[in-house]
């Protein structure tokens, strides 16, 4: 939303001098007899509308523009020119835990976490993903490899342990269209298309002990604002995929950990 703040005490200071001015020269020119009488009648009545100032209404329909009644603001939609919302209303705002353990050897391309919109009436933008790789089994000269993965066509999402996102701003209700499960041996993406990597990380996979605090990677930061491009978007069985590869098979101890940030509109 836009809005145009207009002091309202310099608005009506401005009226007051606009009504004086054109009701004097009305009353001068009813006065004038050389002045046809129906000409006198239409100055007048043009004085008295622009004595009270100009009215905005849309070219579509009779709405008048809408002032706001505390900060006495005018409001604005603003739209692109295929007719698209640049700043649609904010529904609900949320943040989904990511926890995946491997508990037993999952080959490659198995998508062990997801997020997908399961409903037309909203849109998902993914402002932020935070997450770190660990390993606590045994250790081995080998890599674990995860990616992000944004992929459409997804009809079925199931399987695993459904996750409740956290609601970040009470007042806008909990998260409605936002399906997010996990499951470390790989869940039901029936349909999945267009299954492309964003992102992608490794660590190493070093023997955790007592002594050793084992393979703790530093946190991978995927902030879609700060690098300038705006949300990750998710429309109707869209999905955001956490999964293992796109050829390193995970083994127990594999771990991910972290956080997706989204709002709802």
């Amino acid at each position: 939303m836009i809005r145009f703040a207009i002091d309202p005490t310099f608005v009506a200071l401005v009226y007051a001098i606009g009504g004086l001015c054109t009701a004097s020269l009305g009353f001068y020119l009813w006065k004038q007899a050389q002045v046809p009488r129906w000409v006198r009648a239409v100055v007048l009545l043009m004085c008295a509308t622009l004595s009270t100032g100009a009215i905005i209404q849309s070219g579509a329909s009779a709405d008048l523009w809408t002032i706001d009644p505390t900060s006495k603001a005018g409001r604005v939609s603003v739209y692109d020119n295929g007719g698209n919302a640049l700043n649609p209303v904010e529904l609900a705002r949320g943040e989904a835990n990511v926890l995946v353990r491997q508990t037993a050897t999952t080959a490659a391309g198995a998508c062990v976490w997801g997020m997908r919109n399961n409903n037309a009436t909203r849109t998902i933008q993914v402002l932020r993903i935070k997450y770190q790789l660990s390993f606590d089994g045994t250790g081995a000269a080998s890599l674990m490899r995860y990616e992000w993965v944004k992929a459409t066509a997804v009809t079925v999402f199931s399987g695993g342990v459904a996750v409740t996102p956290v609601n970040l701003k009470t007042s806008l209700g909990n998260p409605t269209r936002t399906e997010v499960r996990v499951l470390d041996t790989g869940l039901t993406t029936t349909g999945i298309t267009g299954a492309t990597a964003l992102h992608t990380s490794n660590w190493a996979r070093l023997t955790f002990s007592a002594t050793q605090a084992g393979g703790i990677s530093g946190q991978f930061i995927l902030d879609f604002a700060e690098q300038g491009m705006g949300p990750l978007e998710l429309a109707q069985n869209e999905i955001l995929c956490l999964r293992n590869g796109p050829t390193n098979a995970s083994v127990v101890g594999d771990t991910v950990l972290g956080g997706v940030l989204f709002i709802e509109k």
